[in-house]
């Protein structure tokens, strides 16, 4: 469906408005040194629009070599190489110092949304929306420039932050004491404070900013606290009334708007890159657990990480060491922020790298121990349970520190390994591990799970019947009947498990 407009309707936009000079500027320090620079040469400099070529040289007056004596007075005093190369030299100056002051400009928005805007773009779009509004207010209040003064982190000095019919330079200007700027606080006592006739006294009891013949000042406020002034100037002496006051509010409403907005805007951007960050983690997490497998003749294995938060901290893993045995661990961090999956990330590296070469479960959990106590001067404390197995025999021992248990179940009933209460690894500096021997026959199942699934004594209870039927009914996955089990349970803390099944 297309929408079709009326002939009779317009719409109308105004320009965006032009910043002109007026008598309060002073001029530009670049244009007063090519003014300079002409008189004393003799040679005027033709910029040709481009930053990469270099400026093209005339003389100051068209010479007419057959004009008389009258002419030689025209004729320029410094060769045309020399100035050339004297033009090339200032024209990099002044191309750094128009540079410096769009960095100032940027600069100076960026503390004024107190933000850390990374995009130039957005600096710029930014300071062109707080300069229409400081020309608009001007506009409407007829007066001839704008300047926005933000207070600093004390209160005690007033800072130039945007300008409009103001020279660039203003912004390099030190801070304004606010202790006897009787504007700026009367302003931020009463909203606004209109100045007809800054010449009317001797002494500059107003202490205006700039030297104008009248001036506005309104207050700039975020959630009904002052956060800086608004003055508007007029060359002139003017006799302001109420409509100009009520512009002049409505435009210090409008700055502190824009400002709260853009700070709105970057706050999104900082939650959109953390989103996206925290998803590139847990995918990480993800795609380095392993998936539920046949590992070897008559063993099936499977792991399971339910967690409420966007990452994960715990993991589960298993292997064949070179031995032959089988290998299995899981780990869960007690802190449950991200410094705690990296705790957990920093125990499974270390479980990688100690179990190449020949260990005892007991040295294995020392050797973690000592690594996570080595890479970080905080405390990385860790639940870990390790798990080795004779897959010829269904002998096996089991380690386990902190807060997981494990059990084994057949189709007549299940036995305890681990309680889940033993110290954490890393609360000590020698690990005190629990150590258990089995043997798991024909039929039976392990399964070790982290506090998530253990509330107690009924939780266990419920555990070993599911995992009891599992066994009656020849059913090798028992995680997934767990899983089933606990649908309905709100997800509160993570629930981490490991399963292996003896065919």
């Amino acid at each position: 469906m297309t929408e079709t407009r009326p002939d009779y309707l317009r719409i109308h936009r105004d320009p965006s408005p032009i910043q002109r000079p007026h008598p309060l500027a002073t001029p530009d320090l670049a244009d007063e040194f090519w003014q300079a620079f002409s008189d004393a040469t003799g040679w005027r400099i033709q910029h040709n629009g481009s930053t990469q070529q270099r400026p093209a040289l005339l003389p100051t007056l068209d010479f007419d070599p057959m004009g008389g004596a009258d002419q030689l007075e025209s004729v320029p005093v410094v060769k045309r190489s020399s100035a050339t190369l004297l033009a090339q030299a200032a024209d990099v100056l002044t191309q750094e110092l128009k540079l410096a002051r769009a960095a100032l400009r940027r600069q100076e928005v960026e503390l004024a949304t107190r933000a850390v805007i990374t995009n130039d773009q957005q600096r710029e779009s930014i300071a062109d929306t707080l300069e229409t509004t400081l020309a608009d207010a001007a506009a409407a209040c007829r007066c001839d420039a704008a300047a926005m003064y933000l207070l600093d982190d004390d209160t005690e000095s007033l800072n130039a932050r945007t300008v409009y019919g103001l020279p660039p330079n203003r912004l390099e200007q030190p801070p304004r004491e606010l202790r006897g700027s009787r504007g700026d606080l009367e302003a931020l006592v009463q909203g606004v404070v209109a100045i007809d006739d800054l010449h009317d006294s001797d002494i500059d009891t107003w202490n205006c900013p700039e030297p104008a013949g009248s001036a506005i000042c309104a207050a700039i406020n975020q959630d009904s606290v002052p956060i800086g002034t608004l003055w508007l100037y007029g060359n002139d002496t003017t006799r302001f009334n109420s409509a100009d006051h009520a512009a002049a509010r409505m435009a210090s409403t409008q700055l502190a708007l824009q400002l709260e907005l853009a700070k709105l805007k970057h706050n999104e951007l900082l939650k959109k890159k953390a989103a996206d960050l925290l998803r590139d983690i847990a995918q990480w997490q993800f795609m380095s657990l392993p998936a539920g497998t046949k590992l070897a003749d008559g063993w099936l294995v499977d792991g399971m990480i339910e967690s409420p938060k966007d990452w994960a901290i715990g993991w589960h893993t298993w292997d064949v060491l070179p031995d032959g045995t089988l290998m299995m661990a899981m780990a869960e961090a007690e802190d449950q922020s991200l410094a705690g999956a990296m705790a957990a990330a920093t125990c499974r590296a270390a479980l990688t790298a100690h179990t190449g070469y020949r260990h005892t479960p007991r040295e294995l959990m020392q050797r973690i121990s000592d690594t996570l106590w080595q890479t970080n001067t905080g405390e990385q404390l860790v639940s870990l349970i390790y798990v080795r197995i004779d897959p010829e025999t269904g002998e096996g021992e089991v380690t386990s520190a902190g807060k997981i248990t494990a059990i084994i179940s057949s189709g007549y009933g299940y036995r305890p390994l681990a309680d889940g209460k033993s110290p954490l690894l890393t609360s000590h500096l020698d690990s005190r591990c629990e150590i258990s021997s089995f043997r798991m026959a024909t039929g039976e199942a392990f399964l070790a799970y982290g506090p998530g699934l253990d509330t107690g004594n009924r939780s266990q209870m419920m555990l070993g019947d599911q995992l009891r039927t599992c066994m009656q009914r020849d059913d090798p996955h028992p995680l997934a009947a767990i899983r089933r089990a606990i649908a309905t349970i709100p997800l509160q803390h993570e629930r981490g498990a490991i399963s292996i099944v003896r065919q």
